[in-house]
């Protein structure tokens, strides 16, 4: 692993990691006031790609995706012609996958659907479970929740998560992940 710190890229070269598990990135409207005021105060965290987003070295690079900081990137990308990185080199799908985790996690601001479809991630990686307690500092009993959640119709999920005259909470999550049965 090669990491290059304090380097400015363009913002038409960066592009959100695929993979991020945070897929709402919430109301940006305050952070853009404050980039618009102040500009960017920490940098992202990048990997090099090549446009078909295979892995690269930073000098043949033509694309960048955001490990850190994809709140900052969205908020900026109309205002900034470029952002402040650190770059990293040589990481692994799973490193990639478990430090956006990592970091999401410990701002608390994941859904319980996006927590569960990450650790999921991690596991077809080849990470155990025991793998991820240690990097995320969950308890081993809600990481089996949230994969047995994970197991759960994605798109039913979504819906019901979103359905503001339906309050979807942490005890419907554990009772609907006890069905065996889909059509229960």
């Amino acid at each position: 692993m090669k990491r290059i710190d304090n380097v400015y890229i363009r913002t038409e070269a960066l592009v959100h990691h695929p993979n991020n598990p945070r897929k709402n990135l919430g109301d940006l409207t305050e952070l853009e006031k404050s980039i618009e005021k102040n500009g960017i105060l920490q940098n992202l965290t990048v990997i090099p790609k090549d446009k078909d987003g295979n892995d690269i070295d930073y000098d043949h690079a033509t694309n960048f995706w955001v490990l850190i900081g994809n709140r900052r990137f969205e908020a900026g990308k109309k205002i900034l012609e470029e952002f402040p990185a650190n770059i990293i080199e040589g990481l692994s799908e799973r490193e990639q996958l478990s430090i956006m985790l990592e970091e999401n996690m410990q701002r608390n601001d994941l859904t319980i659907i996006e927590q569960a479809e990450g650790f999921q991630m991690m596991l077809d990686l080849g990470e155990t479970v025991e793998g991820i307690v240690e990097k995320t500092g969950f308890s081993e009993s809600t990481v089996y929740h949230r994969l047995n959640i994970a197991k759960l119709d994605k798109k039913t999920l979504k819906q019901r998560y979103n359905d503001n005259e339906f309050q979807l909470n942490i005890t419907d999550l554990y009772e609907l992940e006890r069905i065996k049965e889909q059509k229960e």
